[in-house]
């Protein structure tokens, strides 16, 4: 029984902190297309979003605090590689993704809550 409860103790840490990850590559990217931005209306919807990202982000490393867990360093290289291949793309690419990862992490939050005991 303490074994279970350590591996689901360690999954969701593991799609804590690839959230956490997500939402801060999210913010990163929204304050980007904000910066490009040139529509004052769809700037500040940006920023909306980039500030929604950012707080979720908060939430998730609080909850990893609280397990005890460790809280990933600002994104590594390779999402800096992604964020600028992404803007490099243009801002239709960049929401598609940006909805897609968002959809995968939720899907990963999901399979664990559905687990079977």
């Amino acid at each position: 029984m303490a074994t279970q409860f350590s591996l689901q103790r360690s999954q969701l840490g593991m799609v804590l902190q690839q959230r956490y990850c997500s939402q801060r590559l999210a913010f990163h990217l929204y304050c980007a297309l904000a910066n490009r931005e040139t529509l004052k209306s769809r700037q500040e919807i940006l920023l909306m979003l980039a500030r929604n990202a950012e707080r979720s982000a908060a939430a998730d490393a609080i909850r990893l605090l609280r397990l005890n867990l460790p809280v990933p360093d600002e994104p590594a290289s390779s999402d800096s590689l992604w964020r600028r291949f992404l803007l490099f793309c243009g801002f239709r690419v960049t929401m598609l993704w940006l909805k897609w990862q968002e959809k995968r992490v939720t899907r990963r939050c999901l399979q664990l809550i559905s687990v079977d005991h």
